[in-house]
Formats: C-alpha cells, structure tokens, sequence
C-alpha cells in the first residue's frame, strides 16, 4: 500500500514538473517581450517550483530505502523556499517582505539544528556508543 502512495505522489509531481516546465517556457518567450520585473520573479518562481519538485521525488525515493531520510527532505525543500523568498524579496525591494523572509530563515535554521541534534539517527548512534 505504502508503494502505491508513494507511486501516485511521484507520478503526480512528474506531471507538475511538465506543467511548470511549460509554464517556464511560456514566461521566458513573455519576458523576451515585455522584460519587465514581474517577468523576470515569475520565472525564478518557475525554476525554484522545479527544484522544489524534484528533491520532492529525491527524497521520496532516497527515503523509500532509509524512513528516516524524509526529514532531511523536508529540510532541503524548506531550505529552497526560504532561498527562493529571500531572492523574491530582493528582486521586489520590499522591506517587510525581506524581513519575513530573514526570519524564515532563522527559523529554518532553528529546525535544521533541531533535527540535527535531536532526531537524525546518527547523532543517537553516537551518544549511546560514548555511554
């Protein structure tokens, strides 16, 4: 059952990926034309979206044969997004916007120490062998 989810989520993401594959062609033939910035942020949310998608479908099958592995996914795609708004937030000169975005990232980086040192199986392996 758990490789018929896993199955049904790849193949959802493959066609996500071709959808915004699309959609990134489209926007870059638009950006040709008008060359503005609005232009030039929907093409950088199209290339992240795909990075976005693909470490999904790596993780998945990177944690198909070690469970532990979809936090560290989770981690990597959350690093992505937080790259990808603080670049947002530079590129529309909003102050708010790159605050919130630096705050994201120190949050992240909260989480990432935190499954580092709490959760990974690795770092419990070698506390226990030091006892």
């Amino acid at each position: 059952m758990v490789v018929a989810v896993e199955l049904i989520i790849v193949v959802s993401v493959t066609a996500l990926i071709v959808l915004t594959t699309y959609y990134l062609a489209r926007d870059i033939r638009a950006a040709c034309v008008f060359g503005s910035t609005a232009e030039l942020q929907l093409i950088m949310n199209d290339i992240f979206l795909l990075i976005v998608y693909a470490e999904l479908i790596r993780s998945i099958l990177v944690a198909y044969r070690r469970p532990e592995m979809y936090l560290v996914g989770i981690a990597e795609v959350g690093f992505v997004i937080t790259v990808r708004e603080v670049l947002a937030s530079v590129i529309s000169r909003t102050t708010m916007d790159l605050a919130l975005a630096s705050a994201s990232s120190l949050i992240l980086a909260i989480v990432l120490w935190i499954l580092y040192k709490k959760v990974l199986p690795h770092k419990r392996g070698s506390k226990e062998s030091v006892k």
